[in-house]
């Protein structure tokens, strides 16, 4: 006879719902936390807040909250080894940053550190993380290159942006305590390219190609965790929000603030009407779950057969 698990305490409970009630909004922009996916489709439905954010549980917020205490940790231990930590820009007051496409590429660095042992007079990109134990062996076996493909990413796009050609990764075994540290070299090349792959997602007004068709091959085992499966395999509707309408546009400029327009109306969205949306919305076609049949200009109407072969007109309620 299998084992009755334990009930959950109630204090744990009690705890979790805690974390669980902090609503999070989405991102305004394009994180370079983000670079570990290789889909754009999935990158490009996050940037235009198509799907509903990531639910987690109460157990997994407080979890990325111990990541971020860990940060403070190891900042104090290099310190104390004898490095020199600054993880506040001097200009601003605030975490160190980086900006491009118009703003609407963001990162925020852990820091900058020299006096590194190993080179001295070199500056480094500071990028800190927490692993669980296979994670942490598999990145000490393969390095960060290999085993975490999205942080070497990230490290890249911090040391384009800063001028800076090496970044010092600091790595933490959450198991027993563990150190790992790795110097990564600046590999130009590489970091053109995510500049220009976030540019095309951020620019472009189609939906990008699915990276697997059949969402149940091996191969689209990444799939599985995403959160806009439903969406892009399932049929779902995209949220209604001004980011998933044909009338926003995100500006790239040299202002750098990450706007969007609304060419409708002719003004710049703010985030929290971005979010609200208005009742002339019309889906951009390519999230639509069906085919484009027709359209009317006057009428601002477009019509679709849907997957399910019923034919629905956007903006014919009207």
């Amino acid at each position: 006879m299998p084992e009755i698990p334990a009930p959950l305490s109630h204090t744990v409970e009690a705890i979790y719902r805690v974390y669980e009630a902090k609503t999070e909004k989405p991102r305004s922009y394009l994180g370079a936390s983000t670079f570990g996916t290789e889909c754009d489709r999935a990158w490009w439905y996050n940037f235009r807040h198509a799907c509903d954010p990531e639910k987690l549980e109460g157990r997994k917020r407080r979890l990325f909250q111990t990541g971020h205490r860990e940060e403070l940790r190891i900042i104090d231990d290099l310190r104390a080894a004898g490095l020199t930590v600054e993880e506040i820009d001097p200009s601003t007051g605030k975490q160190w940053a980086i900006s491009s496409v118009g703003g609407h590429l963001r990162g925020h660095l852990d820091g900058l550190v020299s006096n590194v042992p190993e080179a001295p007079q070199t500056l480094h990109v500071l990028e800190i993380k927490t692993h669980n134990e296979k994670s942490f062996k598999a990145l000490v076996k393969d390095k960060v290159e290999k085993s975490k493909p999205g942080h070497f990413a990230q490290m890249q796009i911090y040391m384009h942006h800063k001028g800076v050609d090496r970044a010092l990764y600091v790595a933490v075994n959450k198991n027993d305590d563990s150190l790992y540290v790795e110097r990564v070299h600046y590999d130009a090349a590489f970091a053109l390219r995510l500049v220009a792959r976030a540019e095309r997602v951020i620019r472009s007004d189609v939906a990008p190609s699915r990276l697997h068709d059949d969402v149940k091959s091996k191969a689209a085992y990444g799939c599985q965790w995403c959160p806009a499966l439903a969406l892009c395999h399932e049929g779902q509707w995209a949220r209604r929000n001004c980011r998933t309408c044909i009338s926003a546009t995100a500006v790239v400029d040299a202002s750098d603030r990450g706007a969007w327009r609304c060419e409708l109306q002719g003004k710049e969205l703010s985030f929290d009407e971005q979010q609200a949306g208005c009742s002339s919305h019309r889906f951009l076609p390519s999230i639509v779950p069906g085919e484009q049949t027709d359209a009317d200009e006057a009428t601002r109407t477009i019509t679709y057969q849907l997957n399910d072969g019923t034919l629905w007109t956007d903006g014919g309620d009207l």
